[in-house]
């Protein structure tokens, strides 16, 4: 039978040339782990028939579905701005001149049967271990039928005897509710809707996320900005539970100030006025700035204090604040006004943390957590590693930068350097993982049919082709997608990590080493990167 039978992490084409069939693979797990395959079969009509036999274990069936990349990622430096290009040829970082398919969407399948398209049937299952499934080597049999054959696969898959914490690495991918009602057509208040955010929480618990975004500006509550103020929250306690009963911690919000507008309906990227999130029209640091946002907190701690979700709260006072500035007297004005809303802050959440996305440490004192952008990272290095050192606790994250040879999970980037990462943040000491792009649609109305988002800052081309999503709208909730995959195994990997370098330092060291040296140097083949997550197993068990 031809076809392709894959456990490494690396994307599939609709052209991807088939071959025989392995006769035998070799997966590894922690106990609480899980594993993948990667299946695609030569099948001219119907459907190929994909089954596993063998005790102890948990299967789980998708249809890979294709996307489109319409254009190729920007090297970050050389396109003006260009975040999105047509090359005359494939650059170097990505896998394929744009425009291509790929198979990234995953879309669950509640039997066997895998529909043929265009002449392959194409699969991904997942295995993992049961609670009560003992450590050591267990043989599976995966049998394929298709087109009137038959291919048996012996699998051997070794569960190693540990269980990766997810409580040693914080992941968050930015919710949106209102991308959420949009695609699915649910409407706040009703079951349809509660059942949709239910499908989104377990998809991101699926992953280990435990900290969910929910934004105080979602235009899910009732305010009045002008005198006599008022602020109802209340809203957002049906979706908050929802979460919080799916297994998630912490409640992740804010985002009280902002960069205002221009005249065109854009963002004021590089303005020092800073206003009001409530209120666009008021700025921070005006008398009516500093009524209107003690009165929005109070009302906001009110509410906390009603529910008991209190200490349970990570805040954001401005996203970047840091970020778009082009004198150092706009970074000081935006600093004292950054410092005011915070002080704000935690007079009516006394304890809270505070986390923001940054590019320097000069909002240091008035955030808890610094997250600075990966490159920001590399290019401010001594300063974020005097921070971790003095115990300040550090992130990472990744959005439409940055480009280029720089790790990301772009459509256009190989899939592993979505997991690498994880390992980046391993090395360093970071604690965390944050993205803006979980399920953020507003851009793409059709992500089967176009994968780039409208840029609405004003700053540069569209966003890079998948950087604004990692799943799909599915018919009753997000469909999973290969890049989630990869960050599923990345955050497994950051845990077990920090489980090895409380272990032998030296060890953890060593064995980032094989595959990361910085950001944009590393070794991303997926068969060294199968060989380390073994060694990784082995060293933990030992």
């Amino acid at each position: 039978m031809l076809g392709v039978l894959s456990t490494k992490q690396e994307f599939l084409f609709p052209d991807t040339p088939l071959a025989p069939l392995p006769a035998a693979l070799r997966v590894v797990s922690a106990q609480n782990g899980k594993a993948g395959v990667q299946i695609m079969l030569s099948c001219a009509a119907g459907s190929a028939g994909v089954s596993v036999s063998g005790d102890g274990f948990d299967a789980a069936l998708y249809e890979l579905v294709d996307v489109p990349v319409e254009y190729n990622t920007g090297d970050g430096v050389n396109q003006g701005g260009a975040m999105v290009i047509l090359p005359e040829h494939c650059p170097s970082y990505a896998i394929r001149r744009a425009p291509f398919r790929v198979y990234d969407c995953l879309r669950p399948l509640d039997g066997c049967n895998v529909p043929a398209r265009n002449g392959r049937a194409c699969a991904y299952l997942t295995l993992a271990p049961k609670a009560d499934t003992p450590s050591g080597e267990h043989t599976l049999e995966l049998t394929l039928r298709a087109g009137g054959e038959t291919h048996v696969c012996r699998v051997t898959f070794v569960v190693y005897p540990i269980s990766f914490d997810e409580d040693l690495f914080e992941t968050t991918n930015w919710f949106s509710v209102r991308a959420m009602e949009q695609m699915h057509g649910v409407t706040l208040g009703t079951k349809e809707f509660e059942d949709v955010v239910r499908a989104y929480a377990r998809s991101m618990r699926s992953v280990h996320q435990k900290v969910f975004l929910l934004w105080m500006h979602e235009d899910l509550s009732e305010r009045r900005t002008e005198k006599p103020y008022r602020f109802d929250f209340e809203d957002m306690a049906p979706i908050i539970r929802i979460f919080f009963e799916e297994g998630f911690d912490t409640f992740e919000t804010g985002g009280i100030i902002f960069h205002g507008y221009r005249p065109d309906g854009t963002q004021d990227m590089f303005t020092a006025d800073l206003k009001c999130r409530a209120n666009p029209a008021v700025s921070v640091d005006s008398d009516e700035g500093y009524e209107l946002l003690c009165c929005e907190m109070q009302a906001f701690a009110d509410f906390l204090t009603r529910h008991g979700w209190m200490d349970r709260v990570l805040f954001h006072v401005m996203d970047e604040p840091d970020v778009h500035y082009e004198t150092d007297a706009v970074l000081q004005a935006r600093r004292v006004q950054f410092m005011l809303a915070a002080n704000i802050v935690r007079r009516y959440l006394p304890g809270v943390r505070i986390i923001e996305a940054v590019k320097t440490t000069q909002m240091r004192g008035g955030v808890d957590i610094m997250v600075p952008i990966t490159d920001s990272y590399e290019h401010n290095k001594p300063a974020f590693d005097a921070a971790i050192a003095r115990g300040d606790e550090v992130w990472t994250y990744v959005c439409c930068a940055p480009e280029g040879k720089w790790l990301n999970r772009f459509l256009d980037s190989p899939l592993a350097n979505g997991r690498l990462l994880f390992w980046g943040c391993a090395k360093y000491g970071m604690r965390g993982y944050l993205h803006w792009g979980y399920n953020q649609f507003g851009g793409v109305p059709h992500p089967f049919e176009a994968t780039s988002a409208r840029n609405w800052t004003g700053i540069g081309t569209s966003f890079p082709c998948g950087d604004a999503f990692i799943v799909y709208p599915g018919e009753r909730g997000p469909w999973p997608s290969m890049r989630l995959e990869s960050e599923r195994m990345g955050a497994q990997e950051a845990c077990l990590l920090r489980a090895l370098e409380k272990k032998d330092p030296q060890a953890h060291d060593a064995l980032i080493a094989q595959v990361f040296t910085s950001f944009d140097a590393y070794d991303n083949d997926p068969d060294r990167l199968n060989a380390v997550h073994e060694e990784l197993l082995r060293l933990l068990a030992e």
